[in-house]
């Protein structure tokens, strides 16, 4: 995400006790999927990136853990395309939750727990 929406969620999520990793590019996101050890708890995916959108930055990530018979990882997509059409996409590729921007911060630290819990 750009910036400050980006420093925004890290700061919440971070005050929250989360720890958060922040990847730049769809390249580098899934790139850091696959090579996170211990696994990441859940991923936030942004869908507007440089180098790799979110629908294919998810299904490669989702095309990975298949391929190493890995759980999946939860994955929130946050973006201010509401579209019901971006929506279906992203689940059709395997995104378990879908927040639409603007987020208040205390919403999206609830949003994030239920779906660690889930």
């Amino acid at each position: 995400d750009n910036d400050i929406n980006a420093l925004l969620v890290k700061a919440a999520l971070e005050r929250a006790g989360h720890s958060v990793t922040r990847e730049s590019n769809g390249l580098s996101a899934v790139a850091r999927a696959a090579d996170a050890e211990p696994r990441f708890d859940l991923i936030l995916m942004d869908m507007h990136m440089p180098e790799m959108d979110g629908i294919d930055a998810i299904a490669a990530i989702r095309a990975g853990e298949e391929e190493k018979s890995l759980k999946a990882t939860p994955i929130l997509v946050l973006t201010a395309d509401g579209q019901a059409e971006t929506e279906a996409a992203a689940r059709g590729v395997g995104a378990t939750g879908f927040i639409t921007k603007p987020v208040d911060p205390f919403r999206l630290v609830g949003i994030v727990e239920d779906a660690q819990r889930a």
